[in-house]
């Protein structure tokens, strides 16, 4: 259950453990490769280059693929509504900070306002621009955005860097909402339980369920350890092997050791 007074997962992680999370539901899946591609756009929307640019438009394209397999509004609104739901019922639990409890319900029902909108399809606007189209379609070929092949794109790329980031924050605002959106219920998810810690004998780890699996997995390994997890589940059942980079030959080997790290069933 989250609790509202507790600090969250991130606070408890100091600097030297290294954090590796597995969508167990193919809509946390979705919901985690749009919060990758919209820190991604987010990080070089603020640096200068051209590069940068070239990297924020290649992570907005990124977005608007994704959001044309499958409703993804569909799904966000499900999730808002679940979230709502469960939420709703903490009210009168007095291990609640009811303050906070009022903050976050407020914030999520703001945001379903915004993600049912106008009722046009979700990033339409992205998808009917002419220019980034022009540069989609090029895209799928190696090198098809150099200089010759979109010239359009290279001057765009020549302006002030004030003009470049005035274009993407207006492409940007078009999904602002499902990012907003994105990000709260990801941060939800990722409080609603703290970590456990645990061992894996000779780098084998095998944890059942008595009731269905949670929709992520994260798994904190320390940053020395010299080791990574392969993490896969069933429907009541969790399996990690962790694994040590050969460098050599690039084939990974599962540790013949015992180790200790620390493990996050998040179930909102």
């Amino acid at each position: 259950m989250l609790n509202f007074e507790q600090n969250t997962v991130e606070d408890l992680l100091p600097a030297e453990w290294l954090v590796y999370e597995q969508p167990l539901t193919e809509r946390v899946r979705t919901f985690l490769r749009l919060e990758f591609l919209f820190e991604e756009c987010s990080h070089h929307l603020g640096l200068t280059s051209a590069w940068n640019s070239r990297a924020a438009i290649s992570a907005l394209l990124e977005i608007s693929a994704l959001l044309t397999r499958g409703d993804v509004r569909t799904e966000v609104l499900k999730e808002l509504e679940r979230c709502l739901l469960f939420l709703g019922r903490l009210q009168d639990s007095p291990e609640v900070d009811g303050g906070r409890l009022q903050s976050v319900l407020g914030e999520l029902e703001t945001l379903r306002r915004a993600m049912n909108g106008d009722g046009r399809p979700l990033g339409l606007g992205l998808k009917e621009n002419e220019f980034l189209n022009t540069i989609k379609n090029r895209a799928a070929i190696p090198g098809g955005t150099c200089q010759f092949d979109l010239p359009l794109y290279h001057t765009w790329l020549t302006q002030p860097h004030a003009r470049r980031m005035r274009d993407l924050q207006h492409w940007l605002d078009e999904i602002r909402p499902l990012r907003d959106t994105i990000n709260l219920l990801m941060a939800l998810t990722r409080e609603s339980a703290l970590p456990s810690r645990e061992v894996a004998e000779q780098g084998m780890y095998l944890r059942m369920f008595d009731t269905p699996i949670c929709p992520l997995v994260r798994v904190m390994v320390p940053v020395n350890s010299g080791v990574y997890p392969e993490i896969s589940a069933g429907r009541q059942r969790i399996t990690i092997h962790f694994l040590e980079p050969n460098p050599a030959d690039g084939r990974p080997q599962q540790a013949k050791r015992d180790i200790s790290f620390k493990l996050v069933c998040c179930q909102l």
